[in-house]
């Protein structure tokens, strides 16, 4: 499940070694359970931001509104981001159905760059693909409502 952040701290252990600049956020290694539905999420939680006394902004949008996993019929699932209140910083993303483990991979990058939900709102994603569920959602966080639900 996590053989990938092992590669990373091997990565990290070999620069240290070798007295170069060494970096790993463990905010930013995604998780993945690779089931059917696939699960993963990176960042903190919800209910773990609101016990730090965190605003948080929550933006949802499930597969079922999807074109793609409509075409695929495999429309169970959503994409969940949990978007700091005051900064639109992306602190968290959990993503429950078919592709998680490689969408969750787009919120991990937005997350180690410090993007913002408007940042991936504004980007534009190829359709019909399921990761226009990772876009909708970011939608639905900063703009208060997806396009296409």
């Amino acid at each position: 499940m996590l053989a990938h952040k092992a590669e990373d701290e091997g990565i990290v252990c070999v620069e240290g070694i070798a007295s170069g600049p060494v970096h790993i956020d463990y905010n930013c290694v995604p998780s993945v359970i690779y089931t059917h539905p696939e699960v993963a999420w990176v960042g903190k939680s919800e209910e773990e931001l609101k016990e730090k006394g965190v605003d948080v902004k929550v933006g949802k949008f499930p597969f079922l509104a999807n074109s793609r996993a409509k075409t695929i019929a495999d429309t169970d699932g959503l994409v969940k981001i949990i978007g700091d209140k005051v900064t639109d910083r992306i602190l968290g993303a959990h993503i429950i159905g078919a592709g998680a483990g490689e969408m969750i991979n787009e919120a991990a990058l937005a997350m180690e760059y410090g993007a913002s939900c408007e940042d991936v709102a504004r980007v534009c994603h190829a359709h019909p693909t399921v990761s226009e569920a990772f876009r909708e959602a970011n939608l639905a966080a900063y703009f208060g409502k997806a396009i296409n639900f």
